[in-house]
């Protein structure tokens, strides 16, 4: 499916959504649009919202990861800000069942590496591209020496049947296809984005009412906000 072609310097927002509910949403500009690739920037500090189980009855001794596949699974969740860091470029690519994160760290600049995060291919909506996180995840160091992560969580959640096991043959698929990207140094992995710099004149993206915290496309309760003097 073809990705929405937006204007450079425009503020997409980026959903989650998980059994038709909206389940996080993230604003982010936009560097560089075609039908087949969207390029997108958030700096550190930008405001997104996010299902989460922090704080419900029971989840006082799990860890972050633990209370992310309970709210999975159970789909019981409240609405949070987070704050996003470090500064981030993100690769959406037609058809691709992965996100490639490239970050940098805020206050020196050093590049911190490479995220695949595994996800349904996005789709396009009114107000920018919606897909799914899918729990896998690989980590590329900034030599491109890589290793997994939460693959036990997802192959639990292969087991338990809370994602479609159909889904793997796809991430096989798709892992094949970043590992080469990695090896050959293409796509997101190209030495030319190591040095990416954003517009010194793009502020800091914000989501739309609807999207914020309380806002009307979330139906999930409102759960913490962030304290808006850090």
């Amino acid at each position: 499916m073809e990705l929405p072609v937006v204007a450079v310097g425009s503020t997409v927002i980026a959903e989650d959504r998980w059994h038709d509910q909206l389940w996080a949403a993230v604003p982010q500009r936009v560097v560089s649009s075609s039908s087949d690739e969207l390029i997108s920037y958030v700096p550190t500090g930008a405001v997104a919202t996010r299902a989460s189980s922090r704080g419900l009855p029971g989840t006082a001794e799990l860890s972050r990861d633990e209370r992310k596949l309970l709210a999975l699974r159970s789909r019981q969740a409240r609405v949070v800000e987070t704050r996003e860091g470090p500064d981030k470029l993100f690769f959406y690519r037609a058809d691709r069942w992965s996100r490639i994160n490239l970050g940098w760290d805020h206050t020196t600049g050093a590049f911190l590496g490479w995220y695949v995060n595994f996800e349904y291919p996005a789709r396009p909506t009114a107000t920018g591209v919606h897909t799914m996180d899918l729990v896998l995840d690989i980590w590329v160091n900034p030599d491109r020496t890589w290793e997994w992560k939460d693959r036990s969580d997802y192959l639990e959640v292969l087991r338990d049947g809370t994602l479609d096991p159909g889904i793997d043959g796809e991430l096989r698929t798709e892992t094949a296809r970043v590992l080469q990207e990695i090896s050959d140094r293409s796509g997101p992995f190209a030495e030319q984005w190591l040095t990416f710099r954003p517009d010194e004149h793009w502020a800091c993206p914000t989501l739309p009412p609807s999207f914020a915290w309380g806002g009307a496309g979330w139906s999930l309760p409102a759960g913490p906000r962030l304290d808006p003097s850090t």
